[in-house]
């Protein structure tokens, strides 16, 4: 078997394109990835079509040698544009063998160490805490037993309430410009009032688990401040309360906070996630397989942080493709903790629109079954129904 033609696409998804490659093969098999990175996805289907040309009349059952070519044999091993890439053929080309050998990806990677995937949801935090436990209502409903909010005040207060229940994205603009540093003077009240928010849903949700994303926007004092502000109300985790490169400071504010700090969904190899573990950094592991290396990636990085004692929850407010091939890994390694969707009922639907067999989560819960490979292929019809979109703006 010998590979013929791959193929790179963008099928928009209401907030951010995803890259959806297609890899041919001489028996007609034909395995799919998705990679998403937002505001660079003309430049991963560029960087595709490179790739494309190496992949080209290859044997696509040789998947450990191709991660290291195409790791190490272009120079720039590093980075997200050159990791996005072949993220996405790595998931592609263990679709082809799951496909090959007719077995979910879950039995190749061992089997199940857990019968399905417990999922959280995303949720807008609103312009108060009132609106934000209105928020939380129809996710409870649905089933949702954890959600995740965007840091308020930072974001959720001026999007339009369609624009939220379109996109069913919580990383909306607040009253707070997403121009300021991480350096630059924030009043002392504005920790209280963050915790305005998280009093009022432990209140009315006592049993709910809480996450709160901060996109990187405080340095370290003040993240020590906002650990300490939310500290009574038992989140879940804080999630990148500081930038992504400043793994020193992440390792000082593990140490003191009681809450844990989770990151990494911009680590995009074992070498970049190594000193996190070394460093003790973290309490939860997010890396993102649609850019961590896919299947082969992930699954190397899952193993390192295991035997440091760290869950992996990995970034997932991706596409369909993406979010069954964290499930497969999810559902079999023995670290796997939960997995990040979108949740919306939108999301769901857009899903259906680009695969023939959607991910499967009722009740918060994703369960996989026994289809070979990821268990989904790309509906004939979903790229006219959900042409490309133009994407830009700031955090």
């Amino acid at each position: 078997m010998r590979i013929r033609h791959v193929r790179a696409d963008l099928v928009d998804m209401g907030r951010v394109n995803a890259i959806v490659v297609r890899i041919e093969t001489d028996t007609d098999l034909v395995g799919t990835g998705e990679t998403v990175l937002r505001r660079r996805d003309r430049s991963v289907i560029a960087n595709l079509e490179q790739i494309g040309e190496y992949l080209v009349g290859k044997d696509p059952m040789a998947i450990e040698d191709h991660f290291e070519k195409l790791y190490r044999d272009t120079f720039w091993s590093g980075g997200p544009l050159h990791a996005a890439g072949r993220s996405a053929v790595d998931i592609a080309l263990w679709d082809i063998k799951g496909q090959r050998y007719g077995a979910p990806l879950y039995q190749l990677f061992g089997g199940p160490s857990r019968a399905s995937v417990p999922t959280y949801a995303h949720v807008a935090c609103g312009a108060d805490p009132e609106e934000f436990v209105r928020n939380l209502a129809p996710l409870v409903a649905r089933g949702y037993g954890a959600v995740k909010t965007g840091l308020p005040l930072f974001y959720g207060a001026r999007s339009p309430r369609e624009s939220i229940e379109r996109s069913g994205y919580f990383g909306t603009q607040g009253v707070i410009e997403a121009s300021l540093k991480e350096t630059e003077f924030l009043p002392t009240r504005t920790f209280d009032r963050i915790a305005e928010w998280f009093a009022a849903a432990r209140a009315a949700y006592p049993d709910l688990e809480i996450a709160v994303d901060c996109h990187g926007r405080l340095n370290l004092p003040n993240a020590v401040r906002l650990c300490d502000a939310l500290a009574p109300y038992r989140l879940l985790w804080i999630e990148e309360p500081l930038p992504p490169e400043a793994v020193d400071e992440y390792a000082a504010l593990s140490a003191r906070s009681s809450t844990p700090i989770a990151a990494g969904e911009r680590l995009v190899s074992v070498y970049d996630v190594k000193p996190w573990l070394e460093r003790r950094a973290l309490g939860v592991l997010q890396c993102d397989i649609v850019n961590c290396g896919g299947f082969t990636g992930a699954r190397r990085i899952a193993a390192m942080a295991e035997a440091y004692y760290l869950p992996y929850a990995p970034h997932n407010p991706n596409g369909p493709f993406a979010t069954l091939a964290a499930g497969h890994v999810l559902s079999s390694i023995p670290n796997g903790y939960l997995l990040e969707t979108v949740g919306s009922e939108a999301d769901l639907a857009m899903f259906a629109e680009i695969v023939d067999t959607p991910p499967r989560i009722e009740q918060g819960v994703l369960t996989l079954d026994d289809r070979p490979g990821l268990g989904a292929a790309l509906r004939e019809d979903a790229l006219e129904r959900r042409p490309a979109g133009v994407y830009g703006g700031t955090r």
